[in-house]
């Protein structure tokens, strides 16, 4: 075979014109070929068959075991209802409308590093799921009234320190609990509304919120003051001391809407712009804009764009990726997960139907070395016709000489 091909390259004024011809299309191919592989597919559309189908998540929760998960669902012939599916295919409900309809009322589903799902449906209570065991921390005799929005625990070496993120009337502020009773309320949050807090170090916790400044005050409309998003830090070392705000953090514009782990670094999503904060305090900023950031099981956070976006970025101890998509990305998110190898995001569609779209988590690294084997290849076979041309070449200046 290669002594035909090399007799035919050799035919110069009948068959030049072929290598030049072949020499091209492989050019054109390697690039389409090596182009395709750019793109990110490890992400598609499924056919929802769990417990969920049919209805909007709007809080979910993944658990260790494949399969299982707690939600908050809403479907409008049915109102909001709230499960546990097991991983054999079995379900627990928490709440429903035809028996206890609080799920309406449900502001947040979060898992605690014990495994404990906990959650709020009313002022001075807080839920927790332990397993089927549901199990209620009552605050009504504490002669204050507060709702939870958001709970973050410190894992100790001795004890486990718990801070709510608690909704004061009109006002956003912070308490610790020892010994189930909750410590009066962080006298002071600098004009910002909190929306999720997030344990850092033994002692420390940050928050996320927004700033809403004096009407013009900084140079925005007085009709429609700019606000902006806000990191907080929160000192509090787990006594009956009430929690104090060390400092705030001040940022551009945009949202800051959810906290993901990445080894010992905490990632902030944001609309505009996202944060990394390190273990030593240190906060940097990267242009990773997003509609919610979530870890997978190997401690990748994803930047969930939102509806419409054709990127797909992803941050793991250090290291920023962006990824363009074959398509863009389809869901307006609500909630997301991630169990086994697969990252769970669950929204609605461009029509306002309720999807799930997911993402296979070994696909970034089978795309890239797809891609670096192509290259490789197209290097190698680019430098053989190239020599084979050379090579023919020099013969035929021998021959001419």
């Amino acid at each position: 075979m290669a002594g035909r091909w090399r007799r035919l390259l050799e035919e110069e004024s009948e068959h030049q014109w072929l290598t030049l011809s072949l020499f091209a299309v492989f050019v054109v191919f390697g690039a389409l070929a090596i182009d395709a592989t750019e793109h990110f597919v490890g992400d598609q559309v499924v056919k929802v068959e769990a417990l969920h189908k049919g209805g909007l998540v709007t809080e979910i929760e993944y658990h260790d075991d494949e399969g299982a998960y707690t939600a908050l669902v809403y479907a409008p012939s049915a109102g909001y209802s709230m499960f546990t599916e097991h991983a054999d295919g079995a379900s627990t409900a928490v709440y429903d409308s035809e028996t206890t309809d609080l799920g309406g009322q449900v502001n947040f589903i979060k898992t605690m590093p014990s495994g404990e799902r906990v959650f709020s449906v009313a002022a001075n209570q807080l839920m927790g799921l332990q397993g089927n065991m549901l199990i209620t921390y009552d605050y009504t005799s504490f002669g204050e009234t507060f709702t939870v929005n958001d709970v973050a625990d410190r894992l100790g070496k001795t004890s486990t320190h718990r801070l709510f993120l608690t909704m004061e009337g009109s006002a956003t502020s912070f308490r610790g609990v020892v010994a189930g009773v909750p410590t009066s309320a962080m006298s002071m949050s600098s004009g910002v509304q909190w929306h999720h807090v997030e344990a850092h170090s033994e002692g420390l916790w940050v928050a996320i919120g927004t700033h809403s400044s004096t009407s013009g005050a900084d140079g925005s409309s007085p009709a429609t003051p700019q606000a902006r998003p806000v990191l907080g830090w929160i000192t509090w070392a787990g006594d009956a001391q009430t929690p104090v705000l060390r400092n705030v953090e001040m940022f551009g514009e945009g949202i800051f809407h959810s906290f993901a782990h990445s080894g010992t670094e905490i990632i902030v999503g944001g609309t505009i712009e996202s944060l990394v904060i390190s273990a030593s305090e240190d906060v940097q900023a990267i242009d990773a804009p997003s509609a919610l950031v979530v870890s997978d099981t190997e401690e990748t956070v994803w930047f969930i764009g939102a509806l419409g976006s054709q990127n797909l970025a992803t941050y793991n101890r250090g290291i920023f990726k962006v990824h363009q998509l074959s398509r863009h990305v389809p869901v307006e998110v609500t909630d997301a997960g991630a169990q086994a190898n697969h990252v769970h995001v669950h929204g609605t569609d461009e029509a306002g139907n309720p999807i799930q779209w997911t993402i296979d988590i070994t696909a970034d690294g089978s795309i890239e070395s797809g891609r670096g084997f192509l290259n490789l290849l197209f290097i190698i076979g680019g430098f053989i016709l190239l020599a084979m041309m050379a090579m023919h070449a020099v013969e035929q200046l021998r021959q001419k000489a």
